[in-house]
C-alpha cells in the first residue's frame, strides 16, 4: 500500500536535513565545494545553520565561459558589468580565511584593472593554492583591446615578508591574456616551494624565462602565444609535462629526466615545427616521452622530421594546418620512429588541398604492430585524408578502432559529405575486427 501522506514525507525530509546538518563543519564545506558558486549560495535557504555556510567555501570558481558563448559586441559591456558585480558580491560576503582555488575566467580588458587588482589582493591574502586569471577575448574585435597587466605595485607587495608568507601556499598559476614579465614569473617559481603548475598564454611582456633549479617542484609548464618571447631556459628534474607554441626562440633544456609529455610547435607562417624545423634541443629527450603532440604545417613541400627514436611513446598527436597539401603520408615517417605506439590522434584543419594527390608515389609498407586506435578529428572526406586513412587501415595490423569526426562548426552539408565518404571507406577496405566510428 502506498503511503501518500504529505506530512510523513515532510517529516522524513526534515530528519534527513537534520542528519546532514549534524555533520562536522569542514565536511559540510567540502560538500559545498563540489557545487558551483550559485548552487552553493542557494543552500542558504535550507535552514538557519545553512544560511551562511556557503560563505566558507574554499573554491571560488568564477568561470563564466558559458555566457561568452552568446556574447556580442553590443552586449559585451552589459555582460562585463554583470560579471564584475557577481564577483564583487561573492567576495564581499565570503568569510573563509583560506582559499584552495580562485579562478577568474571572462573577457575583461584593462579598463577593469582596479577591480581585477583588488581580486588579486583578496585571493593572495587568503593564501590561495590554485590561482587563475583568464581574460581571453570572446569576440573578434576589429581592434584588439589592451589586456590587463599584472601590476608592479602588487609585485612589490609580494616581495615583502608578509607577501612572501602569503604566496608560499601557491601550487598552480594560470595567466591567460595577462601581461606579465619573466621577472615576475620567476619570482613565483623560486619563492613558491609547492608550485607544480605554471601556464602562461598571450603575454606580450614575456621576453625571457628561466626555470632552473634542482629544488623546484614544477611538474607542468605551458607557454603559448607569447609572441615576444626570445629566450627560454629549462633545467628542472621534476618536470613531467611541457607545452610550447610560438615563434622560434633561443631554447635551452637540460636535466629533465622525468619529462614524459611534450606538446610543441609554432604559429602559422613557418614558426617552430613546419617546413622541416623543430625547436632543436627538445629532440634530445624524445626517447623518454610517452605522449607527444606536434603542431605541423603541411603544404606542397615535403616535411622532414628529425631522425630520432621514440621507443617509449604510446600516444602521438598531430595538430595539422594544411594549405595546398598534396598528401599526409609524410607524417608516417614519424610513425616509423614509434615502434610501440598505441594511439594516433590527428586534429586537422585543411583549408585547401592539391588535386595532385601524391598517392601515386607509393610509400613502402611498414607494419605498425601495436597501433590500436586512430582518431581523425576534423575529418572532411577530402582525398589527402582518405589516402592516410587507407594507409593506416592497410598497415596498422593491430588496429581496433578508427574514429572519423568532422568539426562541429562545419555546415550540415559539409558534415554529411564527410560521413558519406567515411561510409564508402567502411564498405571498401575496412579490415575484419576494426570498428569504424563516424560522428
Amino acid at each position: 500500500m502506498i503511503d501518500d501522506n504529505p506530512n510523513k514525507v515532510l517529516l522524513e525530509d526534515e530528519i534527513l536535513e537534520d542528519r546532514l546538518s549534524q555533520l562536522p563543519f569542514d565536511i559540510l564545506v567540502n560538500i559545498l565545494n563540489l557545487l558551483t558558486l550559485d548552487e552553493a549560495a542557494r543552500t542558504s535557504v535550507l535552514s538557519h545553520k545553512w544560511k551562511h555556510l556557503w560563505k566558507y567555501t574554499t573554491i571560488l570558481d568564477f568561470d563564466a565561459s558559458g555566457v561568452l558563448m552568446n556574447v556580442t559586441e553590443d552586449t559585451m559591456e552589459e555582460d562585463r558589468n554583470w560579471y564584475i558585480y557577481w564577483v564583487n558580491e561573492v567576495l564581499s560576503s565570503h568569510r573563509a580565511l583560506y582559499i584552495d582555488e580562485f579562478r577568474i575566467n571572462f573577457d575583461l580588458d584593462v579598463s577593469y584593472e582596479s577591480y581585477i587588482t583588488n581580486w588579486i589582493y583578496s585571493a593572495i591574502s587568503r593564501k590561495v593554492k590554485r590561482f587563475e586569471l583568464s581574460f581571453h577575448p570572446a569576440v573578434s574585435w576589429q581592434t584588439l583591446p589592451e589586456i590587463y597587466t599584472f601590476p608592479q605595485v602588487v609585485y612589490e607587495s609580494l616581495k615583502t615578508d608578509i607577501g612572501l608568507a602569503h604566496v608560499k601556499s601557491l601550487r598552480s598559476l594560470i595567466f591567460d591574456s595577462v601581461n606579465i614579465t619573466g621577472e615576475m614569473l620567476e619570482f613565483f617559481i623560486y619563492n613558491c616551494p609547492y608550485l607544480d603548475q605554471l601556464d602562461v598564454a598571450c603575454s606580450h611582456n614575456l621576453l625571457g624565462l628561466k626555470v632552473v633549479g634542482s629544488e623546484l617542484k614544477l611538474k607542468y609548464l605551458d607557454i603559448v602565444f607569447c609572441n615576444n618571447l626570445e629566450e627560454l631556459e629549462l633545467s628542472c628534474p621534476s618536470l613531467l609535462s611541457f607545452k610550447y607554441f610560438g615563434p622560434i626562440i633561443k631554447f635551452t633544456i637540460t636535466n629533465v629526466p622525468q619529462l614524459q609529455d611534450v606538446s610543441i610547435g609554432g604559429g602559422v607562417g613557418g614558426h617552430g615545427l613546419g617546413n622541416g624545423r623543430v625547436l632543436g634541443p627538445i629532440v634530445n629527450y624524445f626517447r623518454q616521452l610517452k605522449n607527444l603532440e606536434l603542431f605541423v604545417e603541411l603544404n606542397e613541400e615535403s616535411i622532414q622530421f628529425p631522425k630520432c627514436e621514440l621507443p617509449a611513446l604510446r600516444h602521438l598527436t598531430f595538430q595539422i594546418c594544411a594549405r595546398r597539401c598534396s598528401s599526409f603520408l609524410d607524417l608516417t615517417c614519424m610513425l616509423k620512429s614509434c615502434p610501440f605506439l598505441q594511439k594516433l590522434t590527428l586534429k586537422m584543419q585543411v583549408s585547401q588541398y592539391s588535386y595532385e594527390v601524391r598517392s601515386r608515389h607509393q610509400f613502402p609498407k611498414h607494419f605498425h604492430q601495436h597501433l590500436k586506435e586512430v582518431d581523425m578529428i576534423g575529418f572532411s572526406g577530402n582525398p589527402v585524408e582518405l589516402e592516410l586513412a587507407r594507409y593506416l587501415l592497410e598497415n596498422a595490423t593491430a588496429l581496433e578502432q578508427l574514429l572519423l569526426e568532422p568539426w562541429v562548426f562545419e555546415s550540415e552539408a559539409t558534415i554529411e559529405v564527410a560521413r558519406e565518404e567515411a561510409r564508402k571507406l567502411e564498405e571498401a577496405i575496412l579490415p575484419p575486427g576494426v570498428k569504424l566510428y563516424i560522428h
